[in-house]
């Protein structure tokens, strides 16, 4: 599953890059003060690791492996292809293994430097569109707590920055992540945009649920996020004087 992962990493990468070059040579870039947009998200937050067994059954991986969190996103759109932004995310992960009879919580806080390619301007560059998918990639920072129970009798196993009581004790776990994903916009307007988003976080240690297996591969989670952004000073497009004698379409 990690080298599927892998490979749709590189594939995105290779769009964001077809999308700067599309940039280089069709787009002109928005006025500083244009295309800035802020928003508040809700996310459903699923576990991938040690931990959890319903990986590929979406409805269990949902009801037992998956939880809440809230963020906000802010960002600028560079062109009409190109955004560039920050998105913050609160909550918690959970997830459990019956096999090694444990299971896990944590809260966690992340942020993430994104770029955002649209996907259907590069194929429709002249017209706005009223629904958009984009593909999104970047770096990301993670800092968690976590804690670790026996799934028989709810007795305590190890946490990272929990006490045995769950109280915030000890340094928090961190790590940093790679988000990559997909995104689909609905702009009901000039100034106001409704998002949904999924994406995968590629982490760089396995103690995400106060666990490190045997498999020497990394926890990892995804976020499904839904949110609607205010979009400030939104840039107007420009008519082109008609040259004389050329057609409607030119």
């Amino acid at each position: 599953m990690l080298r599927s992962i892998d490979d749709l990493s590189v594939k995105i990468l290779i769009v964001l890059m077809i999308g700067a070059s599309a940039d280089k040579l069709v787009a002109q870039n928005y006025r500083f003060k244009e295309n800035w947009y802020l928003g508040p998200q809700v996310n459903v937050v699923s576990f991938f690791g040690d931990l959890s067994v319903h990986d590929f059954n979406p409805a269990r991986k949902l009801n037992a492996e998956s939880d809440f969190a809230w963020g906000v996103v802010a960002g600028k759109s560079v062109n009409k292809f190109l955004d560039i932004r920050i998105t913050a995310n609160q909550g918690n992960m959970r997830g459990s293994n019956p096999d090694i009879n444990m299971y896990f919580n944590n809260t966690f806080f992340e942020s993430n430097l994104e770029l955002v390619v649209s996907v259907t301007r590069l194929f429709k560059p002249k017209k706005k569109p009223e629904f958009e998918v984009r593909v999104l990639a970047g770096a990301g920072y993670i800092s968690y707590r976590a804690i670790k129970y026996d799934l028989t009798d709810n007795s305590y196993i190890s946490s990272v920055g929990y006490s045995v009581l769950r109280k915030p004790d000890g340094r928090r776990g961190h790590g940093f992540s790679v988000p990559v994903g997909l995104e689909l916009d609905y702009y009901a307007g000039l100034n106001w945009a409704l998002r949904t988003s999924f994406a995968f976080r590629l982490h760089s240690y396995d103690l995400l649920d106060a666990h490190i297996g045997s498999t020497g591969i990394s926890d990892r989670y995804t976020i499904f996020s839904l949110g609607v952004v205010r979009i400030f000073n939104p840039a107007k497009s420009k008519k082109r004087d008609k040259i004389s004698g050329a057609p409607d379409s030119f």
